[in-house]
């Protein structure tokens, strides 16, 4: 019986334009020496016919702010004059990861400086089902484990959800992952909350701020390797655009380094704090979920 629900459902969701959206709630260690120092962020997972995405509520309705901020600006409105410290502006995790269904291929979308990637995930979550059982939030939930990603998890999905997915690149168990963490209890993510909405009809996309309009497809070895040369040089990057894009009939360069009031900057001045500030960041930011893409 649950079978002939489960494709009634999915039915449903195709022909209707339907999104369900799961709201989970993610605890985070950002630096592994200080365990006491957890972050939260609301993070989104919406089922949709072809696929899901999973992103930062946060960083969503930052982005939205900031968008209309952006269009009042107009094209000659200075975008760093807006873009700086404001209470309504929260989120960390500008991250995104999308599946498509129904092979399931899954992809992260991040940045490294200036650059965006859309990283296609090679490896798959291998579960173990356990027989324990234990309710988690309103949902009757089942155990399995996987190591994945460079990290021993623990799983509790509910069959009465019947969605194949998960949060992050976590899919494939026979019900909706309803709390996931890590053997370290450094990474937690909770379904909190869920609901359907409806999908745009026209089909559009609302663009957001700070959205790319590009992305370098690559796989996890290719990354992992642009993260190790990132390390090594943080600069590198801007280097390399800064030479590309040349100078202007003056002499001056194309590209230019200003501060939140749009006053110029030195470059190098401006690479060396950017390097000081980085190394500062990596030695907080040392455990990242993603333990095996970001080995250096």
């Amino acid at each position: 019986m649950k079978n002939y629900a489960f494709l009634f459902l999915l039915s449903f969701m195709w022909g209707s334009a339907q999104i369900q959206r799961f709201t989970y709630e993610y605890k985070f260690v950002l630096d592994s020496t200080n365990k006491s120092d957890i972050k939260k962020e609301i993070m989104l997972l919406d089922i949709k016919n072809k696929g899901s995405k999973y992103y930062s509520y946060d960083i969503f309705v930052t982005d939205s702010l900031m968008n209309v901020e952006f269009e009042k600006q107009g094209d000659t409105g200075n975008i760093m004059a807006f873009a700086k410290p404001n209470s309504n502006y929260k989120g960390s995790i500008r991250s995104k990861v999308t599946k498509e269904y129904p092979d399931y291929k899954t992809y992260l979308h991040t940045s490294l400086s200036s650059d965006f990637y859309k990283i296609e995930e090679d490896a798959k979550p291998i579960w173990k089902i356990l027989p324990e059982k234990e309710k988690i939030g309103n949902y009757m939930s089942q155990k399995a484990t996987t190591n994945f990603l460079g990290r021993q998890w623990t799983a509790w999905f509910c069959t009465d959800l019947p969605f194949q997915d998960g949060p992050y690149k976590f899919y494939g168990l026979p019900g909706l992952i309803v709390k996931l963490e890590d053997k370290s209890q450094s990474h937690t993510m909770i379904l909190i909350a869920n609901k359907t909405v409806k999908e745009s009809l026209n089909g559009t996309k609302e663009k957001t701020f700070n959205e790319p309009e590009n992305e370098i497809a690559v796989n996890n070895n290719q990354f992992n390797k642009l993260w190790q040369d990132h390390v090594r040089d943080p600069n590198k990057i801007t280097r390399q655009k800064m030479a590309s894009l040349g100078n202007d009939m003056n002499g001056n360069p194309n590209f230019n380094f200003v501060d939140v009031s749009g006053k110029k900057l030195d470059p190098n001045e401006a690479m060396r704090n950017n390097e000081k500030r980085f190394r500062e960041n990596l030695k907080k930011n040392n455990n990242k979920l993603d333990f095996n893409l970001y080995k250096y």
